[in-house]
């Protein structure tokens, strides 16, 4: 039961205890008019005494049901009023409880979803590390092979250095005995 239901049932028993009011007093006025007839009737005062006494038992056991009746209904709306309070209690507690319930969902889809995202950085890390590593030995291997292909050129550089040197030599020398020759001629 909501707070609304709540106001609307206070506002039925206000109206219900207003008309119980206004019944009440055309009640009274009833048995003022019943007992004023009695009195000022045509009877003897014997019979106007039991009548009275009569009619004041009627009158005492009909206050009695409306008194015992007002109080079953008091009592009624009180357990209902406590009820509902009982009722809005419970469901905002279970509200609650399910809130709680999914904050904690929440927190645990948080954690998996920053788990998961560790693994890939980690696994990125090390998936880097492997191709880095990859990487170098290839620049390792690249050096091996310039630092050889450089071995190769330069001696092939000496070989024709010493080549050129033996042809200048040579040349020399030829140039050297025609030289002498001619100054012999």
């Amino acid at each position: 039961m909501s707070l609304f239901d709540l106001f609307e049932d206070r506002r039925r028993e206000y109206e219900r205890k207003k008309r119980l009011d206004t019944a009440s007093k055309v009640a009274l006025g009833s048995i003022l008019g019943a007992a004023a007839g009695i009195l000022f009737a045509p009877k003897s005062g014997e019979e106007t005494r039991a009548e009275i006494s009569e009619k004041s038992k009627e009158l005492a056991q009909k206050g009695s049901e409306v008194a015992r009746d007002t109080a079953e209904t008091v009592q009624f709306r009180a357990y209902e009023a406590g009820e509902a309070v009982k009722n809005t209690y419970e469901d905002l507690k279970l509200k609650a409880a399910l809130k709680k319930e999914d904050l904690k969902d929440d927190v645990e889809i948080a954690k998996a979803k920053a788990n998961a995202i560790g693994e890939i950085v980690r696994d990125s890390g090390t998936e880097i590390k492997g191709e880095l590593k990859d990487v170098g030995e290839e620049v390792k291997d690249a050096a091996k092979e310039v630092g050889k292909e450089a071995k190769e050129s330069a001696k092939e550089v000496k070989d024709e250095a010493e080549k050129s040197a033996k042809k200048i030599g040579d040349e020399v020398e030829k140039s050297s005995k025609k030289i002498e020759k001619e100054a012999k001629n």
